[in-house]
């Protein structure tokens, strides 16, 4: 039996600075992605000039150029539509991947194939001291690499004590298109909301080590974003109307009775808007 392929995706929007170091990262990895799509979000600085010196010098390397600025989320998108590999990772050109991401979480998805997500513990980089943060005082629900099925993950599963970080995901590409794909409605929590989609239907798989680093900058999407009541409310409204459609019922009750929606700061509101809709 082969060994599944694992596509990367980055979208880029004027981090020039910092896409050179990721890529240097990715190609680095002990298991190697079949391919590497940077997708760049029409920006104005020399992205492209920077991404092109790593396509001349790496045949898996793809830019992908978008006309005109489109967002992270509908960039994401299109470049995992184009990607080929059995699973995804997409990650921030700002972000930083650390040695043996791809290798441990790809062996533990081998592992325990009814899985379709693997995540890892959350490091944070900080931007203006250059130091990594991998909060080894943080609680870790397991001492080992392990598989967490959907019943279990509903009580531990939240901001204090496990934590499914975007930058540290990857997951079957198959399951991810089924999910849904990012929603742009949802903004910076599109990666949020469909990582635990997937979480609470099939499980995940969880490696309790620090292997993505994401860089801690008070103008990044998320930031400006959550900080703004106003807009953090819109996309909170979207979250309740999604989660009562039809393609997310079957999780609703999963999204209430965990601690995950205690990432917002009314979720005591929000559970009591979820409610009414009877347990499936």
């Amino acid at each position: 039996m082969s060994k599944p392929t694992l596509s990367v995706v980055i979208p880029n929007y004027n981090h020039a600075h910092y896409i050179g170091k990721q890529l240097e990262a990715i190609i680095d990895q002990t298991f190697s992605p079949i391919e590497i799509i940077v997708v760049d979000d029409a920006s104005t600085d020399n992205s492209v000039e920077v991404i092109n010196q790593f396509v001349h010098q790496d045949s898996r390397i793809r830019l992908v150029c978008n006309e005109q600025n489109k967002g992270v989320n509908q960039s994401s998108n299109h470049g995992i539509s184009l990607a080929s590999g059995d699973y995804i990772y997409s990650c921030s050109a700002d972000d930083m991947v650390l040695p043996g991401l791809f290798e441990k979480s790809m062996n533990l998805l081998m592992e325990y194939p009814n899985a379709e997500l693997c995540c890892s513990h959350p490091a944070f980089f900080d931007d203006e001291t250059g130091m990594i943060d991998k909060h080894e005082d943080w609680f870790r629900p397991s001492a080992h690499s392990c598989y967490f099925s959907p019943e279990v993950l509903i009580p531990i599963l939240g901001p204090n004590v496990l934590w499914i970080a975007g930058h540290t995901c990857i997951v079957k590409r198959e399951t991810f298109f089924k999910a849904g794909q990012y929603l742009s409605e949802l903004e910076w929590y599109s990666d949020w909301f469909i990582f635990h989609v997937i979480a609470f239907r099939t499980g995940i798989c969880y490696v309790p080590e620090a292997l993505a680093a994401l860089r801690v900058l008070p103008s990044s999407y998320s930031a400006l974003g959550s900080n703004n009541s106003y807009q953090e409310k819109a996309v909170v409204k979207q979250l309740i109307s999604l989660l009562k459609s039809e393609q997310y019922r079957d999780v609703l009750p999963a999204f209430r009775d965990s601690k995950v929606l205690d990432t917002f700061s009314f979720a005591p509101v929000l559970r009591k808007l979820l409610s009414d809709v009877r347990r499936v």
